[in-house]
């Protein structure tokens, strides 16, 4: 019995040993292509055959260890960069400058879309007051599977406008969305500082079999500043020092947990985020006046988004849902300077 549970332990690990360096040397030695796909499957064939006539089974498994730890030595010299052809939506890196109480947005991507598919990237430097934060938003983004959504976060500086920053895939040229591909270092980290319109409208207009929630989070003046300053300190870190995006461990949620975890409860659904809205509202941080299967219906905000007008587009949003209080304010004064 102990021979037979040692011989499955032994196959499991190697299955999992084999299949991971397999997509390491597809993705990150071959870089996806079709010579890479023929690598791989020799890589894997070969191993199958060595477990399939060397006896006993842990000699083949101990070579296995051996070779991929070379692999996984080489793969960790693998650096990510700041210089590749980046997608034109994804060309800047933000950064946040504070003096005093003026805060700089530079790189701010403001964006027009239209349609779907039909945009044109902008980016732009803009000013709030720290004082002016008086509130925060989450952003749920979904597409289709109940274990994954994305959040973001909106910080509103009142009548100085309202910034979304989105914890994202810096995506290449040409290159889509790819979990598997996520796991090997092929993707670089970014932290998107936009315009709530951009950020709202390339979800639901540019972008096809996407659903948009938007919520108010309840939590005091204090509390949203600190978040904000934690975002800030992570946007300039990753400006200066690029990092990989990992599909598991270092993507749009748990790099939330991971700058804030001295005031953050871990949750299973920070690793699987389908529920996270779920979690925000069991944690009393949503409005608890509905349950929350009618505040997650009322707060789907695609439709209500592309009817909004751009003059007043997030009081116009807000006026709609549940869960705000909205005072009457005037237009954005906020200072924007456009730059290519």
């Amino acid at each position: 019995m102990a021979t037979t549970l040692l011989a499955c332990a032994l196959i499991l690990a190697s299955v999992a040993i084999v299949s991971w360096t397999a997509g390491a040397i597809y993705y990150d030695l071959f870089h996806g292509s079709v010579n890479g796909t023929f690598a791989a499957i020799a890589w894997t064939v070969a191993w199958l055959v060595a477990f399939a006539l060397w006896r006993p089974l842990w000699a083949p498994f101990c070579l296995l260890v051996v070779v991929s730890a070379a692999i996984v030595l080489w793969w960790r010299t693998l650096r990510p960069s700041q210089n590749r052809r980046w997608d034109p939506y994804f060309s800047q890196t933000a950064r946040i400058f504070l003096n005093g109480d003026t805060l700089t947005f530079d790189g701010l991507r403001s964006s027009d879309y239209r349609a779907l598919g039909d945009g044109s990237p902008r980016f732009e430097t803009r000013t709030c007051s720290l004082s002016k934060l008086g509130g925060v938003d989450v952003l749920i983004l979904t597409w289709g599977s109940s274990l994954m959504s994305h959040p973001m976060f909106v910080f509103d500086f009142g009548a100085e406008g309202r910034i979304c920053i989105s914890i994202e895939v810096r995506y290449r040229e040409g290159q889509p969305f790819s979990f598997v591909r996520s796991l090997y270092r092929q993707q670089e980290l970014m932290y998107v500082v936009s315009d709530e319109r951009d950020a709202i409208l390339r979800r639901t207009k540019f972008l096809s079999g996407h659903d948009l929630y938007l919520y108010r989070l309840r939590v005091d003046d204090i509390a949203s500043r600190q978040f904000f300053l934690e975002y800030a300190t992570s946007v300039n870190s990753l400006a200066n020092e690029p990092r990989w995006y990992h599909g598991l461990t270092t993507n749009c949620t748990t790099s939330i947990y991971a700058q804030g975890r001295g005031h953050m409860r871990w949750d299973w659904r920070m690793l699987f985020n389908g529920s996270l809205d779920r979690l925000l509202y069991d944690r009393g941080l949503l409005d608890q006046r509905l349950p929350f299967a009618d505040l997650k219906k009322l707060s789907w905000i695609n439709d209500i988004a592309n009817e909004a007008p751009q003059e007043g587009f997030g009081d116009f949003l807000r006026e709609r849902l549940p869960g705000y209080a909205l005072a009457h304010t005037t237009a954005p004064t906020a200072e924007k300077v456009e730059h290519s």
